[in-house]
C-alpha cells in the first residue's frame, strides 16, 4: 500500500504519564504514524501536571504546564511555525489547566492550522461554563469526534453542534490476535482457575466493592475462582485521599475471607502485560457506579480481547454491550452480578459464544483500521483548509457579527430604568441603578433607533431619558446611584457619570426620536454646561462627545465650540507633560475605557479642523495598540492592578466596556482619516467579544443576547449585567453602520 504524506500535531496527555487520555494519545499518534509515510511529520505536544514533567520519548517535541496560560500560547506559536497540516486535540475537562479546562481555548483560538478535537468526556448536564467550553471548541474546530452514537446525540441536543461538525469513531484497541488464553494463564500461574479482570486507575466510582460482594456465594460453587484488580491508584485519587479506597478494599477482601480468591496488583502495567491479562482473562467485568462515562479504554480493550463482560448500564457500555455482546446488571448490584457470573461460569458453551460475538466486534475496532478512518477526517480537514486560504484575500472574523437583539437589556430594564447588574442572567434587584449605565443605554437606544428603527429601542428611550433627568440636580450636576426604592445613594456622581449623561444628551440633541425628546435634552445640556471645566480627564473626554454631537446640530454656537477646545487643549497638555518617546499617553497609568481619549479628540477634530488634535488623536490611539493588541486580536488591559508606567501589565480581569471603546475610537478614527485599516482594525477589535481574545471564548451569549461582565482567568464570568451588554451593544451598532451587515434589524 502506498504511504500518504501528511504532517499531523497531537496535543494532549502522552506516555509515559499514567493517564488513560495519554495512554490513547501515544496509541493513535504512533498508529497513525505507521500508516503516513517517512516524510511525514507526526509530532505531540504533551501537557505537564507535575513541575518535573517525565520522561517522554522524541514524538514529543513541545511540553507545557497544565497551569500556565503562557504556554498555551507559545505551543499555539510552536504548532504554527511548523508544518503541520492539521492539529489533534484530546478533550477532557481535567486535562488543561483554568477553570474546567478553559486555556485549551487559548491555544486552539491561537492556531492558524486546523483542528479536530476528540472528546472523551460528553455531559448530558454540563455546568454553563463546561457548555460554553465545548460550544467554543466546535465554532472552531474542522471536526468533533467522539466515540459513541449517544455522544453525538447529546451534542447536537444539549451544545446544539450541528451534526456535519461530529464523527463517530472507535476507542481503538490493540491488535489481539487470539481467543486462546491458556498460554496466558501458565504465565501468571492461574492456570486452570477461572480468572475474573478488572484494570485501570483505582477509584471509589469504580464499583469494585460490588464484586468483592458478591464473590463469597461464587466461590463456593467454584473454589478456583481468581479475581484480579489490575492497576494504580488514580493520580489524582492519591493526591487528595491516599490509599484510602485500595485499603478499605483489601479490609473488605479479610472480612469476606476471600484472600485466596482476591488479587491486587497495584500496578500501572505495560501494554505488553495488559494484553497477556486481558488474554488471560475468562471473564471482565466493569462495575462503575455512574451512568455518565461516555467512553471507556478498558471496556475498549476487554472487546478486543474477546473477554466475556459483565457490566454495569454505563452509557458507553450500554452502546458496545448492545445485541448480546455482554451482560449488563443495575448499579451496585450484587445479587444480579453473582447470577451473571454462575450463568457464564457454569456452561462453557455460553461463555464461548459470548467470548466470540464480542471478539468479532472488536476486530473493527483495532488501531490500524481506527488510524485509517482518523487519517481520512485529517486529510480532508486539511485539504479544505488549503482551499479556503486561496479563497480569502482579506483577514476575516472567524465568527459572524449576531443581529441587533435587545432582549437581554429589556430583561434588565424595569420601569424605573436599567437596573446595574444581574446574577448570571437575572436582574439583581439589590444593586440598584445608576446614571452610567443609563446614560449609556439612553445613548445606545437613541442610536438604534436612528440607524435601524428599532422598535424596541424606541420603548425603551423614554424610560432611560426619564432617568437620566431624574438625576440632575438643580444646580445641573447629576446624581449617580439610586438603590431599588429610589433612594438617592449620592449627592453628586462621578466624573464618568456626568460625562456620560452629556454624550446622550448630545446625541439626542442631534438626532432625536422626537422633537420634544430634544428640547427636554437641550434644556439639560444647557443646565449641565458650566461645569464641564470641572470634569477629570475622562470626564472631560466623554463630555467632549456629547459636545461634537451638539455642535452638529448648532454649529454657530461659539461658546460651546470654545468649551470644546478647551477640553480639547486640557487633554494636550496632560499629554505632552506625561508623554515622552516610549509612552505617549496622558496619565502614568493605562486603566479603563482607555480609547474614549483619543476618540474624543478624533471626534473634536472633525470639528475644529486642527491638525494638532488629530495628531495626538493618532498617536495615542497607536500608543493603545501596542499595549492591547498582541496576536492580531486585542488584549485588554486587566483590572487587577491594570498597567502602571514602569510596571507589569494586569492581564486580568478584561472588561466589555475597553473592548467597546477600542471599537468606537477606530470607528472614529476611519470616519475623520478614511484611511480603510482603521476598519480592519475596528472589525479586530470587535472580535474579542466573539471570542477572538486571550481566553478564545465567547463574551456574547447567542441564547440570551447578553454579554458577560468580564474575562477572568478562569474563563468568562456568568454574569450578564447593564454595562457589559450596553457596551457590546454599542460595538455592534458601529459594526453595522461601517459595515452595513445584514440582517441587523
Amino acid at each position: 500500500m502506498l504511504k500518504r504524506d501528511l504532517n499531523i500535531a497531537y496535543v494532549g496527555n502522552y506516555s509515559p504519564r499514567i493517564c488513560g487520555i495519554a495512554t490513547f494519545t501515544t496509541d493513535l499518534c504512533e498508529a497513525t504514524a505507521k500508516l503516513l509515510s517517512p516524510r511525514s511529520n507526526v509530532f505531540a505536544l504533551a501537557v505537564n501536571d507535575t513541575d518535573q514533567g517525565y520522561a517522554y520519548p522524541r514524538r514529543v517535541e513541545f511540553t507545557l504546564q497544565k497551569n500556565q496560560q503562557r504556554d498555551y500560547y507559545e505551543a499555539a506559536n510552536f504548532i504554527n511555525a511548523s508544518n503541520a497540516d492539521v492539529v489533534c486535540v484530546q478533550h477532557e475537562y481535567g486535562i488543561y489547566g483554568g477553570w474546567d479546562g478553559v486555556y485549551i481555548l487559548s491555544l486552539i483560538s491561537s492556531l492558524s492550522v486546523p483542528v479536530v478535537v476528540v472528546l472523551h468526556t460528553v455531559l448530558k448536564n454540563p455546568t454553563p461554563n463546561q457548555k460554553k467550553i465545548i460550544q467554543e471548541m466546535a465554532q472552531r474546530a474542522s471536526q468533533l469526534v467522539v466515540m459513541s452514537n449517544l455522544a453525538i446525540t447529546i451534542l447536537q441536543e444539549v451544545y446544539a453542534v450541528p451534526a456535519e461538525k461530529i464523527r463517530m469513531l472507535y476507542h481503538g484497541t490493540p491488535d489481539f490476535t487470539s481467543l486462546n488464553n491458556s498460554h496466558y494463564k501458565q504465565r501468571f500461574q492461574v492456570e486452570g482457575n477461572q480468572t475474573l479482570l478488572t484494570f485501570g486507575l483505582l477509584s471509589p466510582n469504580k464499583g469494585i466493592e460490588t464484586v468483592i460482594n458478591a464473590l463469597p456465594k461464587i466461590v463456593q460453587e467454584f473454589p478456583k475462582l481468581i479475581y484480579v484488580v489490575l492497576g494504580k491508584t488514580h493520580p489524582n485519587v492519591l493526591k487528595e485521599y491516599g490509599e484510602k479506597y485500595r485499603t478499605g478494599l483489601v479490609a473488605l477482601v479479610d472480612e469476606l475471607g476471600l484472600q485466596e480468591h482476591v488479587i491486587f496488583d497495584d500496578r500501572f502495567v505495560s501494554l505488553e502485560e495488559l494484553y497477556a491479562w486481558l488474554m488471560a482473562a475468562d471473564i471482565y467485568i466493569t462495575p462503575y457506579l455512574n451512568e455518565a462515562q461516555i467512553v471507556s479504554g478498558t471496556l475498549t480493550y476487554a472487546i478486543g480481547a474477546g473477554n466475556a463482560i459483565i457490566s454495569t448500564p454505563y452509557w458507553y457500555a450500554k452502546e458496545m454491550l448492545a445485541e448480546g455482546r455482554g451482560r449488563l446488571i443495575n448499579f451496585g448490584d450484587t445479587e444480579a452480578l453473582a447470577a451473571a457470573l454462575r450463568e457464564l461460569l457454569s456452561n462453557k458453551a455460553t461463555l464461548k459464544s459470548l467470548r466470540d460475538k464480542t471478539y468479532k466486534f472488536g476486530r473493527q475496532m483495532r488501531w490500524e483500521k481506527v488510524a485509517e478512518k482518523y487519517l481520512g477526517i485529517f486529510k480532508q480537514t486539511a485539504a479544505t483548509a488549503a482551499k479556503r486560504s486561496l479563497k480569502l484575500k482579506t483577514p476575516v472574523l472567524l465568527l459572524r457579527e449576531p443581529p441587533f437583539d435587545l432582549t437581554h437589556l429589556k430583561r434588565l430594564t424595569d420601569d424605573t430604568g436599567l437596573i446595574q447588574h444581574a446574577k448570571y442572567i437575572v436582574p439583581d434587584r439589590h444593586t440598584g441603578y445608576c446614571l452610567d449605565d443609563n446614560s449609556r443605554a439612553l445613548m445606545l437606544c437613541a442610536w438604534a433607533f436612528f440607524l435601524l428603527q428599532s422598535d424596541d429601542a424606541k420603548e425603551l428611550i423614554s424610560t432611560y431619558f426619564s432617568f437620566t433627568h431624574f438625576m440632575q440636580n438643580p444646580d445641573g450636576r447629576f446624581r449617580n446611584f439610586i438603590d431599588y426604592q429610589r433612594h438617592f445613594l449620592d449627592e453628586t456622581g462621578s466624573d464618568d457619570a456626568f460625562g456620560r449623561a452629556l454624550w446622550a444628551l448630545g446625541y439626542i440633541i442631534w438626532r432625536p426620536p422626537r422633537d420634544a425628546y430634544r428640547s427636554l435634552a437641550y434644556e439639560c445640556f444647557k443646565k449641565a454646561l458650566p461645569h464641564v471645566r470641572e470634569l477629570n480627564l475622562r470626564g472631560k473626554a466623554l463630555a467632549m462627545l456629547g459636545l461634537v454631537s451638539y455642535l452638529r446640530c448648532y454649529q454657530g454656537d461659539e461658546s460651546v465650540t470654545a468649551q470644546l477646545r478647551e477640553c480639547a487643549d486640557y487633554l494636550l497638555a496632560l499629554y505632552k507633560a506625561v508623554s515622552d518617546d516610549t509612552w505617549r499617553w496622558f496619565e502614568d497609568i493605562i486603566c479603563y475605557d482607555n480609547a474614549i481619549m483619543p476618540m474624543a479628540l478624533f471626534q473634536t477634530y472633525s470639528i475644529l479642523r486642527e491638525e494638532k488634535y488629530l495628531q495626538i488623536a493618532r498617536e495615542s490611539l497607536e500608543f493603545l495598540e501596542k499595549n492591547m493588541v498582541h496576536n492580531d486580536r486585542l488584549s485588554i488591559v486587566g483590572s487587577r492592578g491594570w498597567y502602571k508606567r514602569g510596571g507589569e501589565r494586569a492581564q486580568y480581569d478584561q472588561q466589555p466596556i475597553d473592548a467597546a471603546a477600542m471599537v468606537l475610537a477606530y470607528q472614529s478614527a476611519y470616519r475623520v482619516t478614511r484611511e480603510k485599516d482603521y476598519l480592519i482594525k475596528m472589525r479586530q477589535a470587535f472580535g474579542w467579544f466573539l471570542g477572538e481574545n486571550d481566553m478564545g471564548m465567547s463574551l456574547y451569549d447567542h441564547e440570551t443576547k447578553g454579554c458577560a461582565d468580564g474575562l477572568l482567568p478562569e474563563g468568562v464570568s456568568l454574569n450578564q449585567g447593564g454595562e457589559s451588554t450596553v457596551s457590546f451593544l454599542m460595538a455592534l451598532l458601529a459594526m453595522i453602520e461601517e459595515y452595513e451587515i445584514e440582517g441587523a434589524a
